[in-house]
């Protein structure tokens, strides 16, 4: 049976801000999952004049490092601190939505508690979850798009390349479809999650990238040379150790200071993605710092372009 928990309200607005047009039906606190009694839930946007695609909206977290998201009962919730943003997520996703798209804005299991393989499940399960109700949201299930910054690029990223086997021990129907988008946007996100602290970053806040790290996996990486070695749990986790010529097409925004992921992370991923034949293309900024700013006149061709 398909999940009903959801309550629905009818805006003329969205909470990220004032819209002429269109009129837009939020609806609050879709549970797309259950993990032991704890609800995982999205807010989903529908734009009245809609063009028939969906996208996931990841919003950067560190993985939960973050001094918001605290183990505490009044933590607030990524899709609502997504919502408060107003000069940079909600700003650009508010345009999406402008633009007809059905935005899908995601909470998702937060480090230290939760481990890097269970927040990336949550995330292939949303989609999982918005493909099998695809006619209730009104989009086409095989025009599914993601897009994210930081810790929700490097996810939006493993959407676009990674699915996961179907469900066939709990046997629940929404598990019996593909995790996989279909085009990839990722602002900033780290796609080598052992290239993270070499001496060559000047820039680079190593302690606080080091300590989200430990955060996400529980251990740190072995080291050679005083660099982490790229193997493991840390290979596998890392976007660019998963793209083959079947990957959804990407779109690639950095900005040379960024002073967490350095950019080299997207140079990198942009060289292995044409190597294997994938669509891409990369945008490199400059004094944009760890917020690449997203040009939504691109991305909407993007989307439009793969989302075919």
């Amino acid at each position: 049976m398909k999940t009903k928990f959801f309550i629905t309200l009818t805006f003329s607005f969205i909470l990220i801000g004032t819209f002429a047009q269109p009129k837009v039906k939020k609806t609050e606190n879709v549970v797309y999952g259950m993990i032991s009694g704890m609800a995982l839930l999205m807010d989903v946007y529908q734009p009245e004049n809609s063009n028939g695609m969906g996208v996931v909206v990841i919003y950067g977290s560190a993985f939960g490092y973050f001094g918001s998201y605290q183990r505490v009962y009044n933590q607030i919730p990524l899709k609502d601190d997504y919502t408060a943003d107003k000069k940079y997520a909600a700003k650009w996703s508010q345009e999406l939505v402008n633009k007809g798209y059905t935005l899908f804005v995601i909470n998702h299991r937060f480090s230290p508690r939760f481990k890097h393989g269970e927040i990336l499940e949550d995330s292939r399960r949303a989609v999982r979850f918005i493909r099998y109700n695809a006619k209730t949201y009104k989009i086409n299930p095989n025009k599914i798009g993601a897009i994210g910054q930081s810790s929700g690029g490097h996810l939006s990223a493993l959407l676009g390349s990674v699915d996961t086997p179907f469900d066939n021990v709990n046997k629940n129907p929404v598990d019996s479809v593909s995790s996989k988008v279909q085009a990839v946007v990722s602002m900033a996100g780290p796609m080598i999650m052992t290239d993270l602290n070499t001496k060559q970053d000047t820039i680079s806040d190593h302690k606080l990238v080091t300590k989200i790290i430990l955060n996400l996996f529980g251990e740190l990486p072995d080291l050679k040379n005083g660099e982490f070695v790229f193997n493991g749990k840390f290979a596998e986790a890392s976007p660019i150790n998963h793209i083959t010529k079947n990957d959804a097409p990407m779109l690639l925004y950095h900005s040379e200071d960024d002073n967490l992921i350095p950019y080299r992370h997207a140079v990198k991923m942009n060289q292995k993605l044409i190597e294997m034949g994938v669509e891409t293309k990369l945008i490199i900024q400059k004094k944009t710092g760890h917020n690449a700013v997203p040009d939504i006149d691109e991305v909407d061709a993007w989307f439009k372009m793969y989302l075919k």
